[in-house]
């Protein structure tokens, strides 16, 4: 591995330099943990960098502690940060709150947790003018209509709370917000992380665009190699707190030389792909019709699915989901627009489309959360607008959702066992150590094991990974005969998502249950799913086969997403 510590003869000094750089994590009672080891590295003024690891790799715990916004328990224990050769460790908070202004600065994750909900956004510009004082008062509201406009917002933004924004309106009022201090370095940590395929695709061309015309150097802080490689010059891989390579975007992608980062981009692929190998799909590429109806003919499981098999179908026919308008004078939100499909017994279904497209509002109207404005919803022979309270706690044995979030959607107070047992004493007969058997078996099944151990931990005991799996358990302890999956590998790490998948297509033969699978991700529509919709604004513009749909689309929109998926080997083509 080279890491670039120093410029070569007669170059510019770099604009910031790392030296052995250690942070750790300590806590009272607890060990010190290391995130951050021995890390070093240069910025030259203007470039624009990757720092791309999964999740507990360190890379934003190196973000914050290069903009000093690191807070105990983090505490940087070693090293150097240099900002045009003076240790920003050093610096007072008068001295620091002073380089901010036309130093450094950085775009935090969450656009809606880095802004506060019961200030307008014009308010958010104004705070900033003040507290640095680089702007008239006379001219706070046009600086932040220029600052706005930069990031290709209408000024009206200005007057709205966060809450009324999109996810990529917020975060694009971030970057205008780190923008008004005129920084020279900009730090920006996962900026289009839980953004759709096309919103990321605008947010990171308008990020390019301003690096271009502002000048300003950048890091790039992903999970996603795929939008690392394609957005900037050179990349900086990190594992387990290490720097485990660095070098030019292209050397990374032609010529990988650590194990870790081969190991990222063996899971990309173009979903377009004749076929497609990944690892633990290796077979689902060819057409998924066809490799289905071999797994079904060849698994020694087959007796086992024909008696788990669904029955029923879900029939959706001219469904239409209309909101009240979300302000006095404004128009009503049609969010689901005479939408109609079926959801035959033991088939998956994919839901396709960006944010707003109305995925997530049929996954409502299919499991009875909520009733259709006009059309009509129907699970077997039950019209899901007429069932009362019995009747929709039948639906729900029946009909069960996967959700988005594997932080959000578990109890933090409950164990495993506590998690999995209620579902399986709410929906089915067994009882006592039945029961407990039972949520034994679904750990099992989900590759918890030992089953023993996971049962009694809680979920900030387990990884990402490990939590989705205790969702989809939990989905299948009343034994449904469907699953409404959504978005549930978008919240997870690449290397992670394939484990998902894979159990979820397994289960999916192995139980005999159908699926309705939502996501933006087209890569895994593709691997598990026999069909595709494509949603735009609440209306089907395309469906079909999922591998038909995806390799030869007809529809403007489907290859509009198509062209937005991050594929590292693009980054080749744009080069």
């Amino acid at each position: 591995m080279t890491t670039n510590t120093t410029p070569a003869q007669g170059a510019e000094e770099p604009i910031l330099r790392v030296e052995n750089l250690t942070v750790e994590y300590r806590s009272e009672g607890f060990e010190p943990v290391a995130a951050v080891k021995n890390v070093s590295f240069s910025l030259r003024r203007g470039e624009f960098i990757g720092l791309v690891g999964e999740s507990g790799s360190g890379k934003s715990t190196l973000g914050f502690a290069l903009t000093r916004l690191a807070k105990p328990p983090a505490t940087i224990v070693d090293g150097k940060i240099l900002f045009h050769g003076s240790d920003i460790r050093t610096l007072d908070d008068e001295a620091l709150r002073k380089q901010r202004r036309g130093g450094f600065a950085m775009v935090l994750q969450s656009g809606m947790n880095a802004l506060n909900p019961v200030r307008t956004i014009r308010k958010h510009f104004h705070d900033i003018f003040r507290a640095h004082g680089h702007v008239e008062a006379g001219s706070f509201n046009a600086r932040a209509s220029e600052l706005v406009r930069k990031v290709e917002l209408p000024e009206t933004v200005l007057d709205r709370y966060p809450g009324e924004l999109s996810g990529g309106m917020r975060q694009r009022v971030s970057i205008a917000l780190a923008l008004s201090l005129e920084p020279e370095l900009l730090v920006f940590d996962e900026p289009t992380t839980a953004l759709d395929v096309l919103v990321q695709h605008a947010v990171m061309d308008t990020i390019r665009q301003l690096q271009a015309s502002e000048g300003f150097t950048a890091i790039l802080i992903s999970h996603d190699l795929g939008i690392v490689l394609e957005s900037t010059e050179r990349v900086l891989v990190m594992h387990d707190g290490v720097v485990v390579e660095d070098g030019p975007s292209h050397q990374i992608l032609d010529d990988p030389q650590a194990e870790y980062t081969r190991m990222l981009l063996s899971h990309y692929a173009d979903p377009r792909a004749e076929e497609i190998h990944i690892p633990g799909f290796s077979t689902r590429g060819r057409s998924a019709d066809a490799a289905r109806a071999e797994r079904a003919t060849t698994s020694p499981r087959s007796d086992a699915r024909a008696a788990r098999r669904a029955d029923a179908s879900i029939v959706v026919e001219g469904a239409s989901k209309v909101y009240a308008p979300p302000r006095r004078g404004e128009q009503p939100v049609v969010a689901v627009d005479n939408v109609s499909f079926t959801l035959a017994p033991g088939e998956s279904l994919a839901l396709v489309g960006q944010s707003g497209s109305g995925k997530s509002t049929i996954a409502r109207l299919v499991t009875g959360a909520e009733k259709p404005s006009s059309g009509l919803v129907r699970f077997g022979d039950s019209n899901l607008a007429s069932l009362r309270r019995r009747e929709l706690r039948d639906l729900r044995k029946n009909v069960q959702m996967v959700f988005q979030d594997p932080y959000a959607a578990l109890n933090p107070l409950h164990t495993v066992e506590y998690t999995l047992l209620r579902p399986i004493l709410n929906f089915t007969e067994r009882r006592g150590e039945e029961a407990r058997e039972r949520m034994l078996e679904l750990l099992e099944t989900v590759g918890l094991t030992p089953a023993e151990t996971f049962a009694q931990k809680l979920p900030h005991q387990l990884s990402g990974g490990q939590r989705q799996r205790v969702v989809i358990a939990r989905a299948l302890a009343s034994d449904p005969q469907v699953l409404v999956a959504d978005e549930p590998v978008s919240m997870l790490d690449v290397s992670l998502r394939a484990g998902v998948l894979g159990l979820l297509e397994d289960l999916r033969e192995q139980w005999g249950v159908s699926m309705l699978y939502i996501t933006h991700d087209l890569l895994s529509a593709r691997l598990v799913t026999d069909r595709m919709m494509v949603l735009n604004a609440g209306r089907v513009v395309e469906s079909g086969p999922t591998a038909d749909v995806l390799r030869n689309p007809s529809d403007e929109y489907t290859i509009r997403l198509l062209d937005a998926v991050p594929n590292p080997a693009r980054a080749r083509e744009t080069r």
